[in-house]
């Protein structure tokens, strides 16, 4: 459906080119689904393995595709420049490098059809347009971009949480690791400064402490925790020199998208979704569960309900 948009599908690329083409046939399903019109927004950064040509390709050809180019490979530059190009009331960030269950579209829809100004929390995720602008946006984050405008959304307007445990798309993802790697070509010396700006910024974007990131970390080896401490030490130091100061507020932001999402499970804040799926529930890593046994009010106030809401992925 092709008219002036109420939802923004919008995404960073960078050197997907081998998983573009599924990923974004996954959105326009999901974008179908809605029963009204849509845009699909991807800002891509310098890609040089063919990704450009294609977007560039399909933007000739489909009438819902709208490319954004830049230079810079910044995650956070690259959500924000597709953000400021979109026109959707709702907004819906994606990964280009994931399949995307088509069964996605019918909580989207669902999720329109709710008077909210929350955050909607699954495998995808939707916000409203006024959300965004009224917590000042995506910033120029490598890392941690996500989290950094989803604390500051969650904290003012709340969320309405419904993850599934199916692993279907999960599966399409890079790791985090791959991810990155996109982002930076050149030597060995190149990657590593790569890799240190990235937890620098994700220290910013959650608002960590070393002690959360070792907390993290806690099941490994000491020898690599020990090499751990040193190379989260000298990213915090970075941190703490940058030009973007993390969002502070109680908790961590990490600790506000979790909370908050098993808030709005034990509440039932999804049952007004009306979602014909089994769950909610969250998918976490045990280094997660291990942080939150520690670290999470929530957790140790709710006890085994808690317990209930979750799978080790």
């Amino acid at each position: 459906m092709v008219g002036e948009p109420s939802v923004s599908f919008c995404a960073t690329n960078l050197n997907t080119r081998d998983r573009l083409s599924d990923g974004l046939e996954s959105i326009r399903v999901l974008g179908v689904a809605l029963g009204q019109p849509f845009e699909i927004v991807v800002a891509d950064g310098p890609s040089d393995d063919g990704a450009r040509e294609f977007l560039e390709g399909r933007a000739r050809t489909d009438p819902h595709l709208r490319l954004v180019v830049h230079d810079h490979r910044n995650r956070g530059y690259g959500r924000r420049r597709a953000f400021e190009t979109s026109r959707g009331t709702t907004i819906v960030p994606f990964d280009t490098s994931v399949v995307y269950a088509s069964r996605y579209g019918d909580l989207l829809r669902r999720y329109l059809a709710v008077p909210t100004d929350a955050m909607l929390f699954s495998e995808i995720c939707a916000l409203r347009r006024t959300s965004i602008e009224a917590v000042g946006g995506w910033r120029d984050l490598v890392g941690g971009e996500d989290v950094d405008l989803y604390a500051r959304v969650i904290e003012r307007y709340g969320l309405v949480a419904f993850p599934t445990a199916r692993r279907e798309s999960q599966s399409q993802r890079l790791s985090s690791l791959d991810r990155q790697m996109r982002y930076v070509r050149g030597s060995r010396l190149a990657r590593w400064r790569r890799i240190y700006v990235v937890q620098r910024d994700q220290i910013i974007g959650c608002n960590y402490r070393v002690r959360d990131l070792l907390d993290f970390n806690r099941s490994k080896p000491a020898g690599r925790r020990a090499a751990y401490r040193i190379f989260f030490t000298v990213a915090a130091i970075g941190a703490r020199f940058s030009s973007l100061a993390p969002s502070a507020f109680p908790r961590n932001n990490y600790l506000i998208l979790r909370e908050e999402t098993f808030r709005s499970m034990l509440a039932g804040r999804h049952l007004e979704l009306e979602w014909d799926e089994p769950g909610p529930k969250l998918l976490l890593s045990r280094d997660e569960v291990d942080y939150l046994e520690r670290n999470s009010t929530l957790w140790k106030q709710a006890g085994p309900r808690i317990h209930d809401l979750y799978e080790i992925k």
